[in-house]
């Protein structure tokens, strides 16, 4: 990593950030492209840092608002420190990296399928302290992508989209072919295993990807969205498929979100019950290909 990676003018622009704010909006002078007929656009973010020494391979989506904003503030902070542009990128890369309320979730699931232990470490969140060192945190996309203005969450899926293609092959492969080849890959949530997948039909990812039964394995993205599958994988008791669509549908009826929609209809019982049950079936494929009963 050097400033032939990060050009003098793009720094210059960090220097001159205000103090970005999690929820303030792209800064229109990163701006990469954008593309009117999708609504899709990306913004630069100082995530370049590659460390070729990986035993553990984390792969989102793209960054976020929070995460490129973080990054931003990160840099900027370090480079009025005097600090050598090769120590801040890697200290934008660990400090914006799946931050804001998605680090207790993805470390709680490293912990929770022994990550940390693979690792010989007491905890996963050292990852972005004390232990950085063991771990790369990429994203199939590597600067932040927008759908009119919002946070990307991946569609359309990125192996359909012209210029996620070209995003994927300029800067997602060759990363991942600049990486160790025998280190874990962890793709977080079905969206990146399926496009891992893809790319590594056509010869693009060197990494072997973990397989259970004969099918891969992908634990929950730590996003909110995806709040009821990591609560899931979080049980220490997992509960019988009915017993668990039984408990959650008592919970949905106490809630009563569908007042707050239009519709103002609730669910079905049996449309909800089944949501529930292939929830409760992909987490028991993941548990049970992490040894957990």
């Amino acid at each position: 990593m050097s400033e032939l990676t990060i050009n003098g003018a793009v720094l210059e622009k960090i220097r001159r950030l205000p103090m970005l704010r999690d929820d303030d909006a792209p800064r229109p002078e990163f701006l990469l492209w954008e593309n009117p007929r999708t609504r899709l656009s990306c913004y630069y973010a100082p995530f370049e840092y590659l460390n070729t020494q990986a035993r553990l391979i984390l792969v989102g989506i793209t960054p976020g608002g929070t995460q490129m904003n973080r990054a931003l503030n990160a840099a900027r902070a370090a480079l009025a420190g005097g600090t050598p542009i090769e120590t801040a990128v890697r200290r934008v890369k660990r400090e914006g990296s799946f931050s804001g309320s998605m680090r207790p979730n993805i470390v709680a699931t490293l912990n929770r399928l022994a990550y940390n232990r693979s690792l010989d470490i007491s905890c996963s969140s050292s990852l972005w302290s004390t232990h950085d060192h063991l771990v790369q945190f990429c994203s199939l996309l590597k600067f932040p992508v927008f759908v009119d203005g919002k946070d990307y969450n991946g569609k359309p899926a990125p192996t359909k989209d012209d210029d996620l293609k070209r995003m994927l092959n300029e800067h997602f492969v060759k990363d991942m072919q600049a990486l160790p080849h025998n280190a874990m890959l962890v793709p977080l949530g079905d969206t990146v295993l399926e496009t891992v997948l893809a790319l590594k039909k056509q010869g693009g990812i060197p990494q072997e990807l973990m397989t259970f039964e004969g099918r891969p394995v992908a634990p929950p993205h730590p996003s909110g969205a995806n709040a009821e599958s990591i609560a899931l994988l979080l049980e220490e008791r997992y509960p019988t498929q009915a017993e668990y669509a039984e408990r959650m549908y008592r919970e949905y009826l106490i809630r009563a979100p569908w007042k707050k929609k239009a519709s103002g209809k609730p669910q079905p019982e049996a449309k909800y019950k089944a949501a529930r049950d292939s929830r409760w079936q992909a987490m028991l494929h993941v548990r049970r290909a992490y040894g957990l009963q």
